[in-house]
């Protein structure tokens, strides 16, 4: 088993793609689910390479799984259930949702964000060495992502540390936090290791699942990315394990991993990242647990 280590208030990372320790038992979900659902297609961009023929190779195949984590949020009870797709995607529109989604939650109850969508890097800001921002591929009003010149996207792209802060400003530090990416160069695009960590300042307990790491590609399916699909099967197996009490994030991170290995694509590798700060996954009961009976819409 992996080993997450540090006191509570630590920022970890967990082994690449190991198992996490599992309690024997979890407790029961308390609290209310705030759920902000995230995804672009790209089919509303005219001049970049995201968008279709002929300007760009899209779009993608992500309306897939950002229809499944919907159903899978009304599934398990979320009180709000927020999305944003294609052209809502903007820097403004997805601070401005956060904000709504997090002013929505009270005293223990969990603020749960999920994107579906391009992810890629940038340099940092004012730095002359090789060290990069994690970045979600949004767009401009227009549905846009990027130009000809690919210089657009500074100006439109959300780097980890706006995505931190504006997750930060709008949840009370007794709110847990859950966020879950199926993008490329998504595995610390919460910035929960950097130095000078805001996470750690406020003892924000927090978790991010990424379907890949910093440096790696996500790939998709035809219908939706290997990510969604692995958490679809893994939310059946896991109902059916406990169909009499709870799991925790530790739980459904393995699980994850295993269905993932048995229907991965022989011809790409991709390594899920688990980050955190103030809680460890064994200790955070996985909010997302359908109330009735599930069938993974991709299979078992």
């Amino acid at each position: 088993m992996g080993n997450i280590l540090g006191c509570r208030n630590d920022r970890y990372k967990a082994p690449t793609s190991e198992p996490v320790e599992e309690p024997e038992e979890a407790d029961d979900r308390e609290g209310e689910i705030h759920m902000l659902v995230c995804g672009i297609d790209y089919s509303c961009d005219r001049q970049s390479w995201a968008g279709p023929p002929p300007n760009g190779h899209g779009p993608l195949d992500t309306r897939h799984a950002f229809d499944m984590m919907v159903k899978l949020g009304q599934a398990s009870g979320a009180t709000t259930l927020k999305t944003l797709w294609n052209q809502q995607c903007t820097t403004e529109g997805m601070k401005a949702a956060i904000a709504e989604v997090g002013a929505a939650c009270g005293p223990e109850d969990c603020f749960v964000f999920y994107y579906t969508g391009h992810g890629d890097q940038l340099p940092q800001d004012g730095d002359d060495s090789e060290a990069f921002d994690q970045c979600f591929c949004l767009v401009d009003a227009n549905g846009n992502t990027d130009d000809a010149t690919m210089t657009y996207r500074n100006q439109v792209w959300m780097r980890d540390d706006d995505f931190a802060e504006a997750i930060l400003d709008s949840v009370d530090s007794d709110v847990k936090v859950l966020v879950l990416i199926d993008a490329c160069h998504s595995g610390t695009m919460c910035d929960f290791t950097a130095e000078h960590s805001e996470w750690g300042k406020k003892s924000q307990r927090a978790i991010s699942i990424s379907g890949c790491e910093d440096t790696q590609t996500s790939a998709g399916t035809g219908k939706g990315g290997y990510f969604t699909h692995a958490l679809m099967r893994a939310t059946q197996a896991l109902q059916e394990e406990h169909e009499d009490g709870s799991y925790t994030v530790a739980s459904m991170y393995n699980m994850v991993m295993e269905k993932y290995n048995i229907h991965k694509s022989s011809g790409h590798t991709q390594r899920f990242d688990i980050h955190g700060c103030a809680i460890r996954p064994q200790e955070f009961v996985w909010p997302l647990q359908p109330l009735e009976t599930f069938i993974s819409p991709v299979g078992a």
